[in-house]
């Protein structure tokens, strides 16, 4: 059969990029994979029929042809729309292709706080807990975090240097992309406008709630908050020091003829 339409969305790891992901891939006739090329293992969509462990025997087919590969699975899709998620660090081959390429539609996602995700990444790595706790859920305890100036500084560089990258590309190949931030995720017009633009015609499902591994209060998380607000100070970004929720409200707490605020 294969897909008639193929997106894909380019993220970085701590971006919300499973949970959009997730919304995506439950609209109707859509099937949103996993990352598929990601460094160490093989992640198919389940329609593949392939099992972990046959999957992990296909990366060097993988590696040797990452284009081909791709080409092979969305030949395999059953529904009408097939997209998957690329990282930072995953297959070059694949990026510049799907952006060359007129036939793929592209979202990119990013998070301005990069001091949020430098805390999930270290706070991922140190507990081995990559998903976020449950809507409504206490949110597990999590170790207090080392900071150093030097690591985050040239980390947040690379992470800069990855999105300014994607843009460029993009930029040079006339590509049309649709951006969404990280804090925009928990507005269900924001998901659907992104359901919408992968193909989706009616999305219906609601959109799931946004839920973080710690407190939206950063400095709270590190060892040393001092030394974090003097480096965030450095960078001219103390505004970091709390990721602000629902920046976008909801449609029922605004409405059209709200008054406006004082």
């Amino acid at each position: 059969m294969g897909a008639e339409i193929r997106a894909v969305l380019l993220a970085h790891a701590r971006s919300g990029s499973t949970l959009l992901m997730d919304f995506l891939d439950a609209q109707p006739d859509t099937t949103f994979a996993h990352e598929m090329f990601h460094q160490k293992t093989v992640n198919l969509p389940a329609y593949m029929g392939i099992a972990r462990p046959d999957a992990a025997a296909l990366k060097p087919e993988r590696d040797a042809d990452p284009v081909g590969f791709l080409d092979r699975v969305v030949a395999a899709c059953p529904t009408r729309i097939f997209g998957f998620k690329w990282f930072r660090g995953h297959a070059p081959a694949v990026r510049d292709r799907l952006v060359a390429d007129p036939g793929w539609r592209v979202v990119i996602l990013q998070r301005e706080n990069f001091l949020a995700v430098f805390a999930s990444q270290r706070t991922a790595r140190l507990t081995g807990r990559y998903l976020a706790r449950e809507a409504g859920g206490s949110p597990p305890p999590v170790p207090l975090l080392p900071f150093d100036t030097d690591e985050f500084l040239r980390e947040y560089r690379r992470y800069r240097d990855y999105y300014d990258g994607l843009l460029r590309r993009c930029d040079d190949q006339g590509k049309v992309f649709h951006m969404v931030e990280y804090r925009h995720l928990s507005h269900p017009a924001v998901l659907r406008n992104v359901a919408r633009h992968i193909g989706v015609e009616a999305p219906t499902l609601p959109a799931p709630r946004l839920v973080k591994q710690g407190s939206a209060r950063l400095l709270g998380r590190f060892e040393d908050p001092d030394l974090v607000r003097r480096t965030l100070d450095r960078l001219g970004r103390p505004q970091w020091v709390v990721e602000e929720d629902g920046f976008l409200r909801a449609p029922e707490a605004a409405p059209d003829d709200a008054p406006a605020a004082p």
